[in-house]
């Protein structure tokens, strides 16, 4: 099964409302059908099957070192 994604119009599928811009995994059979609104979505593969892009997050923690570096930059290193 592949994905796709609807353009043009809102469609009833399985029982469920598929809104426009919505993704929606077919059959080969039911993407031909209604070939005429679907965008085919392309999957990247990997070969350990992680993610093509893939977002770090790094958070600092503050430590009282950091504090204190700070505080005697702010005030000329003399104290």
């Amino acid at each position: 099964m592949a994905k796709y994604k609807l353009k043009n119009t809102n469609i009833l599928h399985n029982g469920d409302l598929v809104k426009i811009g919505s993704v929606i995994e077919l059959t080969d059979k039911e993407a031909k059908k209604l070939a005429d609104i679907l965008i085919p979505i392309k999957e990247s593969t990997n070969k350990d099957k992680t993610p093509a892009t893939k977002t770090e997050t790094k958070t600092k923690t503050k430590t009282k070192e950091d504090e204190t570096k700070k505080e005697e930059s702010e005030n000329g290193g003399n104290e």
